[in-house]
């Protein structure tokens, strides 16, 4: 198709001086990991930041976290390669587990631990959310950003986290944003070099290799495709 038919509340204007393969990345992953440290997590200048999955949503949250001020950011994915992109992104430190990061958290925080916990990996699980209030701090914050199944109603947590240590378990959808006037913020921090659109970008694919998209992504060899209708 050379048209699609949306509701003029969809539409966003794009500044000419931004491309449109850089553009087309803020329509949801960028604004959603973003706005899921700057929004959801209000992370503040100063804060221990621990983000779940470092992958498309990842990654930004990554770069909110570190726009906002984080002291420490510690990414935690079992893909070495995404790891190592997060640091690029602004990570100071990686694990490959919540497990490995408990040792990490302690050892940064003196004990204290992160004071806020974003979930964006691929699909969630609730027998993690306890994983998750056990990185936090008290009177901290866990984000969950990513899907869970459609089925999945129960989690495996210690209420008495909510209650006697104060922390906060919160979800956020599209980052918590407004699209109209988050993505023409997010366009700014691009022309200004400060938020790394570039760098998101893995692989180019024309519309016959889409194929090849899903194959990089199942692999965890993929922060962000592009799909080109050249």
């Amino acid at each position: 198709a050379h048209h699609t038919v949306v509701n003029e509340a969809s539409c966003i204007k794009i500044d000419k001086d931004v491309p449109l393969d850089r553009a087309c990345l803020l329509g949801c992953g960028v604004v959603t990991g973003w706005g899921s440290a700057v929004y959801a997590a209000e992370v503040k200048a100063g804060d221990t930041v621990a983000v779940v999955g470092a992958g498309g949503i990842g990654a930004n949250a990554i770069q909110g976290a570190r726009l906002a001020g984080a002291k420490r950011i510690i990414a935690i994915d079992p893909v070495e390669f995404k790891r190592e992109k997060a640091m690029e992104f602004g990570a100071t430190h990686t694990a490959a587990s919540m497990a490995e990061a408990m040792p990490l958290i302690q050892e940064l925080t003196w004990g204290t631990m992160a004071n806020k916990v974003i979930m964006t990996m691929g699909v969630g699980s609730g027998e993690v959310i306890g994983e998750a209030l056990a990185l936090t701090a008290k009177r901290g914050r866990v984000v969950v950003t990513n899907i869970h199944p459609a089925m999945e109603y129960s989690a495996s947590m210690s209420l008495l986290d909510l209650t006697l240590m104060e922390k906060q378990l919160v979800g956020s959808l599209f980052g918590s944003g407004n699209p109209r006037s988050d993505i023409p913020k997010l366009m700014g921090l691009y022309r200004d070099g400060l938020l790394d659109l570039d760098g998101l970008v893995t692989a180019e694919y024309p519309l016959e290799g889409i194929n090849e998209g899903y194959d990089a992504m199942r692999a965890g060899t993929n922060i962000r495709g592009v799909l080109k209708y050249d």
